[in-house]
Formats: C-alpha cells, structure tokens, sequence
C-alpha cells in the first residue's frame, strides 16, 4: 500500500472510506494519539484529521469515493484546543456542544473527551442525536462510559438505549424529552461522579427550538455550553443569565459538509450496523404487547396504523400494494422499523416488523434480539434488511 510522509504541524485528511496505519513518527486524530501499526478505519461519508506532532510515515487505502488531502497546520482551531484542555481540568464537568448540523459538534465533543481520557480521566458520552446518532441506532438516544482515547465516536455502542422513534425531536418533543430524562437519570445512577460530554442534535432554529435547549440545559445541569460557529440570538439569550459558563468557538478550519442524502446514508449505515446477524421471529399477537411510538397499545388501532403507513408509502412510491405490510416486505425486503424489549421491559434492540395478522394472530419480526421478546414499539419509518430507509413520515400522520 502506498505511504504518505507527514511533515510536523501538517493535517491529513482522510475523507472515507478509506484506512491508514502510522508506521513511524507520532501523531493523532481528534488529541487520540495514534498507536504504530494500528490500522484506523475511516467510513464512508466521514472524515479524520490527522495531526502530525513529529515527521510521520502513514500507510493508506481508500475505497470508491475516499480520498487524502495534506493541509497546513492544524484543522482543530486553537481555541477548541485551549477550551477543551481548561475543562479537562475542572473537577466535574458535564459539557454540552451546541451547533447547527456540520458544524462540527461530534468532532468537538470526541476532541473533549480524548483530552479528558489522554489525562486518565474517566468521561460518560451523551449522544442525544436522534437523526445523526454515534453509538446507538437512529431514532434513538444513549449513552457509554469512555475508558480510552478514540479516533472516532462511532467505533463504541451504547452501553444503555432509550427510544425516541424518529429522526428530528421537533415532532415528538414530549417523547424526546421523557426518554433523555429516563437515560440521564441512569446514567447518574450508574456514573454519578464522572465527566460528561453531552451531544445534541442541529435543531438550533425556527419555533421550539430554543426553548427545546434550554430545556435539556436544566435537565441535565449542564456547567459548561460550547456554542459552535453563528446560532440565532434566541438560541443564547435563554442561558445568558443562568449558571452555565458559556464559550463560543468558532467552526473547524475543515469541516465536511454533507448533503442530506449523505445525512441519509449515514443514518442507514447505521441501520445496518444494528441489524446484522438478524433472523425471522415469528410470534403470537396475544403473546406480546404491541405499541406505536406515541403510546397507542390497542391491537386494532395497531393494525389501522400500519395500515395507514403502507397505503402513503404506496402512494409516495405511485405502486400498488394489494396485501399490506406483508407485500411490502416481500417486495422490497423490508419491514417497519421497531424496537424490541426483553421480559424485563429492558431496551434490547431494534427491528422490522414484517407481517401483523390479525387473523392469525402472527407478526413476523426480524432481528437480531435471540431471547424471548416481551413488548415491541412501532416507528413510522419503513427500512429495508441492508438498511436502506424507505420511508418517513412523523409519528403523528399516523394517528386517527
């Protein structure tokens, strides 16, 4: 493979997919330092800055679409450094990067608790972002204890999951609210004195917004908001006279703007990274309760609703679907996507259901949960087997 020389106080950036190993000299993703001949893998749609602190040998390969590129200096703005190395420092933290989508906020947020973590320091990661989660399935919110430094966020699982049920929180905001305060309630039980890095999602205008922020500010008694690059005034007026210390940063010198069918792709690669190894169920309806994302429990509403979902796809799509969800998933190897829980209620993974008879009493449900399955939530989003999304609508449309 072929090997790039790094000069000191120079950046690699490897656009994915692509991977690198360091073969001599010293350098680092995001203050991770990089061990020698460790290879650093680099998905698709996404970026690592790779820094040189000394002369560095750096083995590459990228697939269809990756690339490298040698920039002076240092992508991490000195400010990003300096604040981050500050609160490393503070006894106890709990941290929340505020921003529009791309500006920054995960790579912000992996920079803070890799400088925590390089000072052996335990750090908790909050990854409240339902459309462009790290360590959970979109949909969903979660959290992990961070032990060691990581070139990128997205390598962990969460370690405890709650469910939102769609990809924005600005239309189920009660159900946002309720399942981030559920998750931080067992994280302070589990972790009650370590740091915590906290990563929102980009809603950062237009109504609710502000008021949405605030809101996860006092929950989570957040000490420290970085605020990334221009946000409306509203946004920062809510938390200009409260308790929180507040810093504005500037966006990084590169950032990768994606599209929205890049933000598309990376949430379905997500979703297939959370089906693999699935299988089949098949299940009793009497033998399991059944729920749609807002609550509904009753098996007949149940069923008008999935009606509902496949008749608006059908019409989205200008095909004609004759037996429901059963040839839907037949057609396009996919289901609705949902989300298991085990015979102590407990959060166990997610889901595509398949078939809902009524008649028969059956659903089919494929995933990769083996044990017995207690209840099962519905979302309002068809996904395909390879995690393709199909189709979205807000949980709401559904309803009667």
């Amino acid at each position: 493979m072929p090997i790039h020389t790094l000069k000191a106080g120079r950046t690699l950036i490897v656009n994915g997919p692509a991977s690198i190993r360091l073969l001599e000299g010293r350098a680092s993703i995001l203050a991770c330092p990089l061990t020698l001949k460790k290879q650093i893998v680099v998905k698709s749609w996404r970026s690592r800055p790779v820094y040189a602190h000394e002369d560095s040998d750096i083995e590459y390969a990228f697939g269809e679409g990756g690339s490298i590129e040698e920039v002076e200096g240092n992508t991490i703005p000195l400010e990003w450094i300096k604040t981050v190395e500050d609160l490393s420092n503070e006894e106890k933290l709990t941290l929340m990067v505020l921003g529009s989508s791309d500006s920054g906020k995960t790579s912000l947020a992996t920079l803070a608790i890799n400088t925590i973590l390089v000072k052996r320091r335990g750090c908790v990661f909050l990854d409240l972002d339902v459309g462009q989660s790290s360590i959970c399935p979109p949909t969903t919110i979660g959290y992990v204890y961070m032990k060691n430094p990581i070139p990128d966020i997205s390598y962990m699982r969460a370690e405890s999951t709650e469910v939102v049920g769609y990809t924005s929180p600005s239309p189920i905001l009660s159900k946002h609210i309720t399942s981030i305060e559920k998750l931080y309630n067992a994280l302070k039980s589990k972790y009650p004195d370590q740091h915590i890095v906290v990563d929102v999602d980009g809603w950062v205008s237009g109504e609710g917004a502000a008021q949405h922020k605030k809101e996860l500010v006092k929950m989570l008694n957040i000490t420290h908001l970085l605020i990334l690059g221009e946000v409306p005034r509203e946004l920062e007026e809510p938390f200009s006279e409260g308790s929180v210390e507040i810093k504005k940063l500037p966006p990084p010198i590169m950032v990768r703007k994606r599209s929205l069918d890049a933000r598309k792709r990376l949430r379905e690669m997500m979703y297939e990274k959370f089906l693999r190894k699935s299988m089949l169920k098949t299940i009793p309806i009497s033998w399991v309760e059944v729920k749609y994302v807002t609550g509904e429990g009753r098996v007949q509403k149940i069923s008008s609703i999935i009606n509902k979902l496949i008749r608006l796809f059908s019409e989205d799509k200008n095909i004609v679907v004759e037996n429901g969800l059963e040839e839907v998933s037949r057609m396009f190897k996919a289901g609705i996507l949902s989300y298991i829980y085990d015979v102590n209620y407990r959060y166990s993974g997610i889901g595509l259901m398949t078939l809902f008879d009524l008649k028969k009493n059956l659903l089919k449900i494929y995933t990769p949960f083996r044990s017995q399955v207690k209840q099962i939530v519905l979302s309002s989003i068809l996904v395909s087997i390879d995690g393709s999304e199909l189709y979205s609508i807000r949980p709401q449309a559904l309803e009667p």
